[in-house]
């Protein structure tokens, strides 16, 4: 096309349009295929959708006992509690298998604010516990070991615990917790990274009575 304009128009018009020329070729982009040209928006890839979970059983967590929550030394809060057994991933760990168990037993181990003196904010879970409980028949006088309880994780936070057998009967519960100090350091020295406390030396001894399984999870 031919543009016919007065004397010093014409420089003007061909020089604006090799601007345009050249900021096209500089952005790599057709000006025809933009956004702005075409008035659309780039599509955004959507999210994969997680898969909804199938044949998933709910817990059903009981007390073990009536005790409650009890103080073991000075730094710790434990609580006993069991569900129906379930799997784990355990690697060489000899663990029995959820369908070989009457139940989940189940120990939770969390800091009280006096743990500061070892480190530990409260409500902070202290690993490296060996956690041993004997259950005492109430009628019978049998007693059952159940060994020492391990550490795992599940979705509420890490704990303590095992899959085990028991015959229906009324139980008091005694745990025998272990001093971690063989496993665990503290910082001690003379230093500003020292801590004041120390572990206890002497295994702590928590109990929770009159637990009674019947056979039957609720």
């Amino acid at each position: 096309m031919t543009i016919i304009t007065k004397k010093g128009q014409w420089k003007a018009v061909v020089g604006a349009s090799a601007l345009v020329l050249a900021l096209t070729a500089c952005s790599g982009t057709p000006a025809a295929t933009t956004p702005a040209a075409t008035g659309t928006t780039p599509a955004t890839a959507a999210a994969p959708e997680k898969p909804a979970g199938t044949n998933v059983a709910g817990i059903n967590e009981l007390p073990v006992g009536d005790s409650g929550p009890q103080a073991a030394g000075e730094f710790l809060e434990v609580n006993a509690v069991y569900f129906q057994a379930v799997d784990m991933k355990h690697g060489s760990m000899a663990m029995p298998a959820a369908s070989d168990s009457d139940m989940h037993f189940e120990i939770d181990v969390k800091t009280t604010a006096g743990a500061s003196a070892i480190g530990f904010e409260p409500d902070q879970f202290l690993p490296y516990l060996k956690i041993n409980p004997k259950l005492t028949e109430k009628n019978t006088g049998e007693v059952v070991d159940l060994g020492t309880l391990m550490p795992m994780i599940a979705v509420d936070g890490p704990h303590y615990g095992n899959n085990i057998k028991l015959k229906p009967g009324l139980y008091t519960v005694e745990l025998t917790i272990q001093s971690p100090a063989d496993d665990f350091m503290l910082h001690t020295g003379n230093d500003t990274s020292a801590v004041s406390g120390r572990f206890w030396t002497e295994p702590l001894k928590v109990t929770f009575d009159n637990f009674e399984w019947d056979g039957q999870l609720l």
